[in-house]
């Protein structure tokens, strides 16, 4: 046979020159690895083979692509953790490996079972390391006939070079489908839509985001209650390797103890009483996705031990159950309790924290993130509910504002959306007023101002300023037609300005 003096066969090199064509022109990465299997097969004589390629997570590597007599149902099988069987072995040490009969290798595992009926004495194995500036991302494997191989080290060069083609494209891919994802979040409707605001707190929580989605990390997110703990967790899951995979919420504070663990990770028929057939827990149905434990810290100290059990390994057991599983789920927490003061006093495992708490997140208060930010949620907010019940709200008065940002928000994004639900729901024209908000708001407001104001006064001191200032606002300033809009006397504005504090001078024109 004919050689070049790289020492492949010409045949060889049309194969390997055909690839490197094709990877320069193609666009999908499943379509283009696919082709790269199919023409080694329908042209270099080769059977089974499997392209695996790292998982988020960067401990293991997962078949990404089949072909020839692997049939895609088989790539769930096909997960090997660095050092586990051939494949994880070339994963691990990023070196070639291969066999001359597969049947006398213990270390073969072929998870696919597709080789079970072949003898195994007349079948070669090939495993090459996929590798990108010193780092395995992924590996080729293929069968060959024993007889057919006339000399392995050439096959070896030949699986490698059509690997070392590969990388690159594979790499290039990757890259460019993550940042799609994170271009589309950032648009109108994106994953960032629901994380509203623009101040530099949420800017930072944005970019750890972003650092953090595509990692497989386990994340510790912290922060007051209704700050949006749970949209942070979506938006971790939305844009990481995993998103197409499910996204499973558990409250472990809305859980009866009893139940919890069920909940998590399942139960056999007859585990307990009323358990009349199997469960599976949110472990199992999460699959390779993101289980989001919510409210950590309520979890109980018995189901805390077989949590960091499946942190350290993977795996666990359904209650009642002798069958060991294994996860791939991501698991992401959320407390508002310090979990370090729950530590000292014994309610919380110190070794579950430190597994938790890998990359923490903390979000900002309300209160933190400036007045622009709560306006920008106000807008949101009024829009939203607005569309939902059918008015057309479209603006909001000075002194409305006033209250909204003087507020200091204990129950933060939450209550600031209650408010405007309520406030929406009041409404009768198209503008909302002050005295549609809730009382503790204006009761914020004007309170300390006066001590022994009764709840009327309020309400009418609070009435008084919103019409004297919304006539203010529309003659800009101007207080003799703002009296004369009013049908009160330019005394009585002046007096009534006075005595509110309001500032008239920032209505004129060019103010705003």
């Amino acid at each position: 046979m004919a050689t070049s003096e790289r020492g492949f066969s010409y045949d060889q090199l049309d194969v390997l020159n055909r690839i490197a064509i094709h990877l320069a022109e193609a666009v999908d990465l499943r379509d283009a690895l696919a082709v790269v299997l199919d023409t080694l097969f329908a042209e270099a004589g080769m059977a089974r083979g499997v392209i695996t390629l790292m998982t988020p997570r960067g401990d293991e590597v997962s078949a990404a692509i089949t072909a020839g007599d692997v049939s895609p149902a088989y790539l769930e099988k096909m997960r090997y953790k660095a050092g586990e069987g051939i494949t994880g072995e070339v994963f691990a040490t990023g070196r070639p490996a291969y066999l001359s009969q597969v049947g006398t290798a213990e270390r073969f595992l072929d998870r696919s079972g597709l080789r079970r009926d072949l003898d195994g004495s007349r079948l070669a194995f090939f495993c090459v390391p996929i590798g990108y500036r010193n780092t395995t991302i992924g590996t080729l494997s293929v069968d060959m006939a024993t007889s057919d191989v006339e000399d392995p080290s050439r096959e070896m060069a030949f699986l490698l070079e059509v690997a070392r083609l590969t990388a690159p494209f594979v790499q290039r891919c990757l890259l460019e489908e993550r940042l799609e994802v994170f271009h589309r979040a950032k648009l109108p409707g994106g994953a960032f839509g629901k994380l509203i605001g623009k101040s530099a707190p949420l800017q930072e929580i944005q970019t750890l985001i972003v650092r953090v989605a595509d990692a497989r990390t386990t994340v510790l997110i912290t922060g007051e209650t209704g700050v949006g703990k749970g949209v942070v967790a979506e938006l971790v899951h939305h844009l990481g390797a995993g998103r197409k995979q499910p996204f499973v919420e558990v409250n472990c504070g809305a859980i009866p103890a009893s139940l919890i663990e069920s909940e998590l990770f399942g139960h056999e028929k007859g585990a307990f009483t009323g358990a009349t057939q199997r469960r599976i827990g949110v472990l199992e149905r999460a699959k390779a996705g993101t289980v989001f434990l919510d409210e950590i810290g309520e979890l109980p100290l018995a189901a805390q031990t077989k949590l960091l059990r499946v942190l350290q390994n993977r795996e666990f057991e359904r209650v009642g159950g002798s069958e060991t599983l294994r996860t791939g789920a991501r698991i992401i927490a959320a407390t508002n309790r310090n979990l370090e003061e729950a530590i000292i006093q014994g309610s919380f495992r110190s070794d579950l924290y430190y597994r938790l708490n890998v990359f923490p997140l903390r979000v900002p208060a309300l209160r933190e993130r400036g007045k622009a930010d709560i306006m920008l949620l106000v807008d949101y907010f009024i829009q939203r509910f607005a569309v939902e019940t059918g008015k057309e709200v479209n603006r909001i008065d000075t002194p409305a504002i006033d209250m909204l940002t003087a507020y200091h928000w204990p129950g933060n994004v939450r209550e600031l959306e209650n408010v405007i639900e309520r406030a929406i729901l009041l409404v009768d024209g198209d503008v909302i007023h002050g005295h549609h908000l809730p009382p503790s708001l204006q009761m914020n407001r004007y309170a300390p101002r006066r001590e022994d104001l009764g709840d009327f006064s309020v309400r009418v001191r609070n009435f008084e300023e919103e019409l004297i200032t919304e006539a203010l606002k529309d003659t800009n300033g101007n207080q003799t037609l703002a009296a004369r809009k009013l049908g009160i006397s330019k005394r009585i504005i002046q007096y009534k300005i006075t005595k509110y504090g309001i500032d008239y001078r920032r209505f004129r024109a060019g103010r705003h």
